[in-house]
Order: C-alpha cells, then sequence, then structure tokens
C-alpha cells in the first residue's frame, strides 16, 4: 500500500503511533502487537502481501494456519523493528553491538576482505539492522549504506541520527548515479558497503529471478552489479532474533571476477544465483523473521 505524502493514515502513523512509543516505550510491546492485529484484519493490502509472502517463505506445503502464523508474525517484527529504530536515542555503538550475542562468520569475510577488492555485504530485512552495523563498526572503520528514504518523518529522523552516531556513510537511492559512483569508488578503496538484496526499492530496478520457487520473483540486482563493476566479494550477511538477543550470520563469500554487464544480464549470472540462494536458506531458516512488507511476485496484488 503506497500513501501520498499527506495522505491522512500517515499522519495517524507517525504522529499518534510512532509519538506514542517514543512517549511511552514500555508500551511499545504491546502497541506492537495491536498494530499487526489491526492491520492485518483491517488492510486487504498488508494481508494478501504478507501472506502470499509467507507462502513463498514456508513452501507450498505449508497449511493454511501456518501461512497466516508466519505472516502475522512478519508484520509483528517489523513493528518490533520499527520501535527498536524510534527508541534509540541515545544509545551508543558499543551497546548496539552488544546486542549480538552470537556471531558466525567472521573468518571468511576477513579472508574475503583481505584481497583489498572492498567487500560487498548483502542482506535481507531480517533481524535488526543497526545492531549489525554497530558490530561491524568494531573491526571497520569506514562503511557505506545504500538506501531509501522513509517516508514518515520521526522514524526517517531517528533512523538517520543512529547511523550517524555509528559513522556510518548514507547513499540514497533516490541519488541515482552518483550515489552508484560513490559505492564503486568505496570498493576501490577496499571500503565496504552494505545493502539489501530482497526488495526492489522505489527508484531502483529489479529483475525477473526465481526466488522462493517463484518463477516471476522481481528482485533487485544491485548488489551483483557492484560486486562484479569492481571484482569485489559478496558477503550474504543475515541478523535473526533470539528472544531479546541477536545472531549476526555471514555466509560463504561469493566470489566475482571485474565483469563488465548490462542489468538484463546478470538475473542468470551464477554470483547472483549463490546470492538468492543464501536469502533462501536465512528465509527459510526464519521465515516469521523476514520483513516482507512488499509485493515480490511480478504483477500480483
Amino acid at each position: 500500500m503506497t500513501l501520498s505524502a499527506f495522505h491522512p493514515a500517515r499522519l495517524v502513523i507517525d504522529h499518534l503511533y510512532f509519538g506514542a512509543i517514543c512517549s511511552i516505550p514500555a508500551l511499545a510491546p504491546a502497541m506492537g502487537r495491536a498494530v499487526a492485529i489491526g492491520g492485518m484484519a483491517a488492510v486487504p493490502a498488508w494481508r494478501r502481501a504478507l501472506r502470499a509472502n509467507a507462502r513463498l517463505a514456508l513452501g507450498p506445503q505449508a497449511s493454511e494456519s501456518e501461512v497466516r502464523a508466519v505472516a502475522a508474525g512478519m508484520l509483528l517484527n517489523m513493528q518490533r523493528s520499527i520501535a527498536d529504530i524510534l527508541l534509540s536515542e541515545g544509545i551508543s555503538a558499543d551497546a548496539l553491538a552488544a546486542r549480538v550475542k552470537r556471531f558466525s562468520g567472521q573468518e571468511q569475510y576477513h579472508a574475503a576482505h583481505d584481497l583489498g577488492r572492498g567487500v560487498v555485504v548483502a542482506s535481507a530485512h531480517m533481524g535488526a539492522f543497526e545492531p549489525s552495523i554497530a558490530l561491524l563498526r568494531r573491526f571497520e572503520p569506514r562503511i557505506h549504506v545504500l538506501f531509501h528514504p522513509d517516508p514518515m518523518p520521526r522514524f526517517e529522523r531517528a533512523r538517520s541520527a543512529l547511523r550517524q552516531s555509528l559513522g556510518v556513510i548514507e547513499h540514497a537511492v533516490s541519488d541515482g548515479v552518483s550515489a552508484w559512483a560513490a559505492l564503486q569508488d568505496a570498493l576501490r578503496a577496499n571500503e565496504v558497503v552494505v545493502l539489501h538484496a530482497d526488495r526492489v526499492m522505489p527508484m531502483q530496478q529489479g529483475s525477473r529471478i526465481p526466488f522462493l520457487g517463484a518463477s516471476d520473483a522481481v528482485l533487485p540486482t544491485g548488489a551483483v552489479r557492484l560486486a562484479l563493476g569492481c571484482g569485489a566479494p559478496i558477503v550474504p550477511t543475515f541478523c535473526y532474533r533470539n528472544g531479546d538477543d541477536l545472531e549476526v550470520e555471514m555466509m560463504a563469500p561469493i566470489y566475482c571476477e571485474l565483469e563488465s554487464l548490462r542489468s538484463t544480464e546478470v538475473a542468470c549470472h551464477p554470483a547472483q544465483q549463490a546470492l538468492v540462494a543464501a536469502l533462501e536458506i536465512a528465509i527459510r531458516k526464519h521465515p516469521s523473521q523476514w520483513m516482507a512488507f512488499m509485493q515480490i511476485r511480478e504483477g500480483r496484488q
């Protein structure tokens, strides 16, 4: 569901719901549950998208009750992630990183980075993004994040302030060619670029790529195009929630040789297929934690 800049629902969400979370943090979990339950019941577009994506994550063998439960979990985890950002003021980088109680795969990450061609850290909308970045900042002085500014002003201010406190260098998708050039320069300087690979953002191109059993899924190809253009390795990295604790998993690097490909050629490239396989493993491991609040399949409503 896309809302115009001054849509009444947007004003209600930003001023009342987000404002209440900031004013009374103790009520954030209860308010998140209420929004998740109410949203599934009252907003058909949310319900359709979440249940369709839950079905993909679970596979065709899942029952309708399982699909409904996972879809509700997706929306609840989204509310939890939103509250984490809104209540982040004053939290130190060390405190954020300390939320990660289990961290695996860093040895192969360092081996990939030692090649000196930078690293593309590709992720999915799961878990908690900023604590993962805080953990990465412990051994990376310069981290670049490609993002789409959120239309909710209160949320975007909180997220931007948090990333600024972490020393993250942001690049907006809307900056187009200049953002792309800056990310290429970062990799050539052996720096780290972090971006999501499971969702086509506004003003971003996507390609039809088989995903979670669907032949008509549309995914972004930016991570692979960027890596191939600079010969940088891709390290699929995912964050999972275990109660109040977090786990960060870095999967096996996808090594890329320097290649110049058109966007239409990336979908069938082995590096893109390997990245999709990593996304599928993470999502199927924790399907309800995938914040799949978007249309994945082409032409589906």
